[in-house]
């Protein structure tokens, strides 16, 4: 298309201004579209610290729960608390996050208040080039009163540009009126964000303060059960010591029945005919003489002190297959069961005894000979507490 040629003495400034008017409408695109993708992702920040620290308040109601059961949930209350700083720390790594979006964010408000004023002073200078140039052209068409005819079309022509420019201009007042209101409303929500970091500031430092009062307590209490389960340990130790010691003197002369570190040792022989459960007469009063030692120091057991005789069967490596005992896992069992049902018999409380067949897996001599397979033949004792 040829260009119109303007006549001499003529300003055409449309081209200029639709340049202008289509880079700031980008910019403001630009800018309007970044700040509205920063406030989603402070939205989704927000709401993610919210449901954190929701986590957080119901974790530490099971902390107080779980407190008053510290002799059993100590070890467990102590990973969990150490989970909890893990997550306080992961916290506080957001909040430095969501800060950091907040400055950026007020960057782009920087930006864009500064484009806005960047905007009306361009428009302020267009309407005075407007005006000035509507007055040139109201002088000229003054001026050509007379040739009226021949400048009719032209005047029209002027007149239609005339209108167009103010249209255009109406339209980028009004986009301009838009932006000061989206600018206004975008003020607004970031005030109320950072109003509601404050209390989160302000929430987390109440949790850190109870999370820190609740260390303290579990430290006390980690004390207090350490120096518990010392007492007791003192005591089944100055118990044991005292019955095994009356035992040892009780079965001096007996080589095949002994103390054995912290463990009473029968050999199988000593209770049972060979390949059977049922206690031998000589094993009942073997068995009697340890009750008799029991009844002599049953008196000094505290009574807060959950001591349990633990009888164990054991067998040697020979496999065994008879029509009432399948393997050596049941011969260990039913020896050990039977051991405390005697005992039962004869007064030892049931609370006090624990049964447990340990088959063959548990040698005390490696070897396969006939003196190696008669020691792993036996029914240990053990003095332990529940």
């Amino acid at each position: 298309m040829r260009r119109r040629v303007e006549p001499p003495g003529s300003y055409n400034v449309w081209p200029a201004f639709t340049d202008v008017l289509g880079g700031l409408v980008v910019v403001l695109v630009f800018l309007i579209t970044i700040f509205v993708i920063g406030e989603v992702l402070i939205g989704r920040e927000l709401s993610g610290k919210d449901t954190a620290i929701d986590q957080l308040a119901t974790i530490i109601d099971g902390l107080e729960r779980l407190v008053g059961d510290a002799n059993t949930e100590n070890d467990r209350l102590q990973a969990l608390v150490s989970k909890l700083e893990g997550e306080l720390e992961d916290r506080d790594s957001q909040l430095s996050s969501v800060r950091q979006d907040l400055a950026n964010a007020s960057a782009a408000q920087g930006v864009l208040e500064r484009t806005l004023e960047e905007a009306i002073l361009e428009e302020e200078r267009l309407k005075q080039v407007l005006q000035a140039r509507l007055q040139t052209l109201q002088s000229e068409r003054e001026g050509r009163a007379a040739q009226a005819q021949a400048s009719e079309a032209e005047i029209a022509a002027l007149n239609a540009r005339v209108q167009d420019l103010s249209f255009r201009l109406e339209r980028l007042n009004q986009a301009l009126y838009g932006s000061r209101n989206e600018l206004a409303a975008s003020r607004e929500t970031l005030q109320a964000t950072q109003e509601r970091v404050s209390e989160l500031e302000a929430t987390l430092s109440q949790r850190d303060q109870q999370l820190d009062s609740q260390s303290e307590r579990i430290a006390e209490l980690d004390r207090l059960l350490k120096e518990r389960l010392l007492e007791r340990v003192e005591e089944l130790e100055r118990y044991s010591s005292d019955f095994f010691g009356r035992l040892r003197q009780v079965f001096a002369d007996n080589p095949d029945i002994k103390v054995v570190g912290d463990r009473f040792v029968f050999q199988s022989e000593v209770l049972f005919p060979s390949a059977e459960a049922e206690l031998s007469s000589g094993g009942r009063g073997d068995l009697n003489q340890f009750v008799e030692v029991y009844r002599q120091v049953e008196s000094q057991l505290p009574k807060d002190l959950p001591v349990i005789i633990e009888v164990q069967g054991h067998t040697d490596r020979v496999p065994i297959s008879t029509s009432r005992f399948g393997s050596n896992w049941e011969l260990s069992i039913f020896r050990a069961l039977n051991v405390v049902n005697y005992l039962i018999e004869r007064g030892i409380p049931p609370q006090r005894l624990a049964a447990v067949g340990m088959g063959e897996y548990h040698p005390i001599a490696e070897g396969r000979d006939a003196a190696s397979l008669r020691r792993n033949r036996r029914i240990e004792l053990k003095i332990t507490s529940r």
